[in-house]
């Protein structure tokens, strides 16, 4: 039995921690984001009137609200994307201890350096209220 280090673990480790980050979880995850609603068409609700001025200013208010409303929900996006108080960090003396520590505590499969804190908290019997995979 070979026992040398797989020269790939810590490229796997990095892709699987970028896949539990960054991507979709499961295949419904996957599905979930396919299927997903398109941006609203701004345009929808204009009642056009037949006259070309009136048509024109009537699209124009419409594009400029739906421009002010992607604006809106991409602020928000930005927001949760860049906010940096919803992650902590644990620290070791050496890797060796870090991989004891997530091999004994189950977590190893989620990751070596970034975890899910979700998959985390299934692992360790923690409920948490914004955690919906495998609800319906």
């Amino acid at each position: 039995m070979n026992s040398a280090p797989d020269p790939n673990g810590d490229l796997l480790a990095q892709l699987q921690a970028t896949a539990a980050i960054g991507g979709p979880t499961s295949q419904d995850d996957l599905l979930a984001q396919l299927n997903a609603e398109p941006e609203p068409d701004p345009l929808a609700d204009v009642e056009y009137t037949g006259d070309l001025a009136t048509d024109s200013e009537a699209e124009l208010d419409a594009l400029a609200r739906g421009f002010r409303e992607r604006t809106k929900r991409e602020d928000e996006r930005f927001r949760l994307a860049t906010d940096s108080e919803y992650w902590f960090a644990i620290c070791f003396k050496t890797r060796e201890d870090k991989d004891t520590f997530l091999a004994a505590a189950r977590l190893l499969p989620i990751g070596d350096k970034y975890l899910d804190g979700y998959a985390v908290a299934r692992t360790l019997g923690i409920p948490m209220p914004a955690d919906t995979e495998g609800k319906e």
